[in-house]
C-alpha cells in the first residue's frame, strides 16, 4: 500500500469547503483520494511522493504527456504577452493560425467556430441543426454521453416500438439526476446505436421532425465499441436521404484516434462536427467544426453562439501548439502511440489468459478498453451486460496501489509520452494484480 498522508489529510480538509470532486457524474471513487503534486511525461507524482503510470491523460486530454516543452512554451509565451480576452471586436492572430490548420486535418470541415469546451459545442450544434432544417428534434444513441446538460443526459430506449421513440427515465439510470426538466426528454430520440434498421424505421416515420443524428463514431464513453462494417456509411446515406443533419460528436475521438479524427479514420463525412477533450491538449477548448452554409448561420446571426471565453486566447495557443506537434511528419506521433499502445494490449491479452480473467480489450489508437467480460468484440452498449463489474473493480484499485492509474470503468489512455519501459511496468504490475485476483 503506497503511503498518503498528506493526500487524506488534504481529503479531509476538502470535506469541509467543497461538495465532492470536480466532477460528480461517475459514483465515488473506489480508491482512496489522490491529491497529485505535479507530472512529466507519462507519470505523475502526489504530494506523498508516491510515482504513478498515468493511463488517464486527465480522462483523454492528456495526448501529448505532462510536460510537453515545445506545448509548454506556447503557453508562457500566451501567459506572458497578458492577452486573454478576444471576444466581440477583438480577435487574434493564433485564432486564424489554428483555424487553418485545424481545417487541414479534420475532413468534412470547411470552417471551425471555437468555444470553452465540448459540452457547449454539442449545444451549439444541435441549435444550429435545428435552424438549418427548421426541425426541432435530434437523435441520440444509447451509451452515447454529449455532456451534462439536460437535453442529452441519460434515459434509456424504450423497448415498445408502438411508442414515439423518447428516452425513458428509470429509477435507476446511471446518468440519471434530479432537477433536469421533465420535458427535455422530448427533444430527443434515443435509439440503439449500431443498428441501422433501427434508425431507418425511425427515420421513415419521423423525418419531418428530425434535424440532426448525433452520435459518437465510435463509442469511446463506453466500451470503445467500434462501428460495425458499413454502419457509418449507411448512416450517412440515410441523413442526405431524409434531409437531416449528420453530426459526429468527435470530443472524445477527434485528435486522439488520429490526426484526421474518426472521421478520417473511416472515411465518412458528417455535416457537423464537435471537438473538445484532446484539441488543445489539456487546456479547455471546444469546437463546432463544418459545411460552410451550415456554419454560415453564426456569420448571418440567424444563430446566437455567445460567450465571454469562446476563442480565449491561452486555449488558441495551446490548441495551436498541439496540433502542430501532432500534425508533424504527417502525423509520425500517432504511429508511436500505436506500436506502444499494441504491445501494452497485447501484453494484457496474453497475462489475462495465462491467469484465467476473462478480458475484452478493445480501441482504436489512442484509448482502449480492458473489460473482465467473456467477449472477443463488443459492438453497443448492449453486448457490454455481462461485465463482473466486481473484479473490474478490485483490479483498477489494486493497480492504483501499484502505481498504475486507470479511469473507473475500464479505459486506458495511452499518450505520447508512454515509451516501452513503461509498458513493461504497467504489465508486469497487471500481472501482479491478476495472479493476486484468481487466488482470491
Amino acid at each position: 500500500m503506497l503511503p498518503q498522508e498528506k493526500s487524506l489529510k488534504l481529503f479531509e480538509r476538502a470535506q469541509n469547503y467543497m461538495p465532492g470532486p470536480h466532477s460528480n457524474l461517475r459514483a465515488p471513487a473506489r480508491v482512496k483520494p489522490l491529491f497529485i503534486d505535479h507530472g512529466q511525461g507519462a507519470k505523475l507524482w502526489d504530494v506523498d511522493g508516491n510515482e504513478y503510470l498515468d493511463f488517464v491523460c486527465c480522462y483523454g486530454p492528456g495526448i501529448l504527456g505532462h510536460g510537453n516543452p515545445e506545448y509548454n512554451q506556447a503557453l508562457k509565451n500566451q501567459v506572458d504577452s497578458l492577452i486573454y480576452l478576444s471576444t466581440g471586436d477583438f480577435r487574434t492572430a493564433t485564432e486564424v493560425e489554428l483555424a487553418e490548420i485545424f481545417l487541414r486535418c479534420v475532413p468534412g470541415a470547411e470552417q471551425v467556430r471555437f468555444c470553452l469546451a465540448g459540452t457547449e459545442a454539442v449545444q451549439l450544434a444541435i441549435r444550429m441543426a435545428r435552424a438549418y432544417t427548421n426541425r426541432p428534434r435530434f437523435i441520440r444513441f444509447e451509451g452515447h454521453y454529449h455532456g451534462w446538460l439536460d437535453n442529452v443526459l441519460g434515459g434509456s430506449v424504450d423497448p415498445n416500438p408502438a411508442n414515439r421513440p423518447f428516452a425513458l427515465r428509470p429509477d435507476k439510470d446511471p446518468m440519471g439526476s434530479e432537477g433536469v426538466f421533465p420535458g427535455s426528454v422530448e427533444e430527443s430520440f434515443k435509439l440503439p446505436w449500431n443498428d441501422a434498421e433501427a434508425l431507418t424505421r425511425v427515420l421513415e416515420t419521423y423525418s419531418d421532425e428530425v434535424a440532426m443524428v448525433l452520435m459518437e463514431p465510435i463509442l469511446l464513453n463506453y466500451g470503445c465499441c467500434p462501428p460495425r462494417s458499413g454502419y457509418l456509411e449507411q448512416v450517412r446515406e440515410l441523413c442526405t436521404r431524409y434531409g437531416v443533419v449528420l453530426c459526429f460528436d468527435e470530443v472524445q475521438t477527434g485528435f486522439r484516434v488520429g490526426l484526421n479524427s474518426a472521421q478520417g479514420v473511416f472515411g465518412v463525412t458528417p455535416d457537423l462536427s464537435t471537438f473538445g477533450k484532446s484539441l488543445a491538449g489539456g487546456i479547455p477548448l471546444g469546437a463546432v467544426a463544418g459545411k460552410r452554409e451550415i456554419m454560415d448561420l453564426l456569420y448571418e446571426r440567424r444563430v446566437l453562439g455567445a460567450g465571454t471565453f469562446n476563442g480565449y486566447p491561452i486555449g488558441l495557443a495551446a490548441a495551436l501548439a498541439n496540433l502542430t506537434i501532432l500534425a508533424r511528419d504527417d502525423g509520425a506521433i500517432y504511429r508511436k502511440i500505436s506500436a506502444v499502445q499494441k504491445k501494452l494490449m497485447d501484453g494484457l491479452k496474453q497475462i489475462a489468459t495465462a491467469c484465467g480473467v476473462p478480458a475484452l480489450i478493445q480501441g482504436p489508437t489512442g484509448v482502449f478498453n480492458f473489460l473482465v467480460v467473456d467477449l472477443d468484440v463488443a459492438y453497443s452498449a448492449r453486448d457490454l451486460h455481462g461485465i463482473d463489474w466486481k473484479t473490474q473493480s478490485r483490479f483498477e484499485k489494486q493497480m492504483a496501489e501499484n502505481g498504475v492509474l486507470l479511469v473507473r470503468g475500464g479505459r486506458w489512455f495511452v499518450s505520447a509520452a508512454v515509451t516501452e519501459e513503461d509498458v513493461t511496468r504497467a504489465l508486469d504490475s497487471a500481472e501482479r494484480v491478476m495472479n493476486r485476483l484468481t487466488q482470491l
